[in-house]
């Protein structure tokens, strides 16, 4: 695929005018990091970097939690949104398909088909990680009602699109980073990802420690 540095320039001024004020973690500095890690990850492994770029831009355009948490309410937006940035056909259906792949739906979570779409994949999740990760948890888990922690709470096993997806208000931010985050590592499709990820758990980790110390008044 060309690479169109004026479409990139126009995609991520429109995507900056619709995310500039999201308040959740699902913003434009999101996905401006998820480009940049792409990026990276690109370099390393490889891939179409043009549709690499798009897709990491376009992929929270129709995030589900904006639209009554329907996936198909998203898509059709999204679709909608890159008709109007005037993005072909054809690399429509190749994007709408990496950012469908490339979501995280517990249990049921694949591994994208393309190399493009495992790279998304791995730079959306290592944003899930580390210090960001913990600031986007938090933020987004207040947005969606979700307490901070209650110890009579445990962490949910074993998740499905429809546990992971529609029945947040049953957990509690903090076991977030148990039902989804500390998982995260092990399901990385790269070598670069993964040792981005093996960087950020650690202080993920460090974070948990901390909490529980300082929540049960040891610290």
């Amino acid at each position: 695929m060309p690479y169109d540095k004026e479409l990139i320039r126009k995609v991520a001024t429109y995507v900056r005018s619709q995310l500039g004020k999201e308040h959740t973690g699902h913003d434009w500095f999101h996905a401006k990091r998820v480009l940049l890690m792409a990026r990276r990850l690109q370099a390393e492994e490889g891939g179409d970097l043009m549709l690499i770029e798009l897709s990491a831009l376009v992929h929270d355009l129709g995030d589900y939690k904006r639209y009554d948490y329907s996936e198909a309410k998203g898509n059709l937006v999204l679709n909608a949104m890159m008709d109007i940035l005037e993005i072909e056909r054809e690399v429509q259906k190749k994007i709408m398909e990496i950012v469908i792949q490339s979501q995280y739906k517990g249990t049921d979570t694949k591994t994208p088909n393309s190399i493009e779409g495992r790279i998304i994949q791995d730079a959306d999740w290592l944003d899930t990680l580390g210090a960001v990760g913990i600031a986007r948890n938090f933020a987004t888990s207040g947005d969606s009602g979700r307490v901070i922690y209650n110890p009579s709470i445990p962490p949910r096993a074993n998740l499905n699109t429809i546990d992971y997806q529609k029945k947040k208000m049953e957990s509690t931010a903090f076991n977030y980073f148990f039902e989804k985050s500390l998982r995260l590592p092990t399901l990385m499709n790269t070598e670069t990802g993964r040792m981005i990820a093996g960087r950020r758990i650690k202080f993920l980790k460090l974070f948990i420690r901390q909490f529980l110390d300082e929540w049960d008044g040891r610290q």
